[in-house]
């Protein structure tokens, strides 16, 4: 069975006009991802459903609604994510290559665990030019507070740093795992923040 995009924020059974919006919502994520938001009709989303035209208007008043909810979901969880990998004490060498191995590694994980709601949360318009730009902020305020620690060098401000990062991402997220180990990729993806490329 598919990740669900959505799923009921807490762990009791959730009722049956929860669990139609819920349906609503995972298949307008997986039709958003197969044909793009501009191209996605309601009617798509309700016949890969299997509800009617007006159960999907009794929960979102436009196919707009449901992908905004979608995004924000997706943005959510980034930046939980994100706030949780703050290095909260001076490191450095090969300790710091680790800590961002293991920031690369959750992001990308986590990017893995729903194809769908990360084609449209951070590849496909019109949605991932503000995802990409939100997160490279919310990364900045945490290379902002590492710096302070002495973590990371202050001659580069933590903006360019954070948007280096998220570009690494984009494309770290876009390799298969079959073509690179994630472990692998990820302590690439590190070793060229902590030391560059240069020999």
């Amino acid at each position: 069975m598919p990740h669900r995009a959505i799923q009921p924020q807490n762990s009791s059974q959730p009722t049956r006009g929860e669990a139609t919006r819920l349906r609503l919502l995972n298949h307008a994520c997986r039709e958003f991802a197969r044909l793009g938001f501009h191209s996605t009709k309601v009617s798509n989303i309700v016949k890969a459903s299997g509800l009617s035209q007006p159960t999907f208007y009794i929960y979102f008043h436009s196919k707009e609604a449901a992908y905004e909810e979608l995004i924000q979901e997706f943005r959510r969880r980034l930046r939980i994510i994100t706030r949780d990998l703050l290095i909260q004490k001076p490191i450095g060498g090969e300790a710091l290559v680790k800590s961002l191995q293991h920031s690369f590694v959750t992001f990308l994980s986590f990017l893995a665990e729903d194809p769908d709601l990360t084609e449209i949360g951070l590849f496909q318009p019109p949605g991932c030019t503000d995802t990409k730009a939100s997160l490279a902020i919310w990364i900045a305020d945490n290379i902002a507070q590492e710096q302070k620690l002495g973590v990371f060098s202050s001659d580069v401000d933590a903006l360019t740093i954070a948007r280096c990062f998220v570009g690494m991402i984009d494309q770290a997220a876009r390799i298969s795992r079959e073509e690179q180990a994630l472990e692998e990729l990820a302590l690439g993806c590190a070793r060229v923040l902590c030391t560059g490329i240069g020999r």
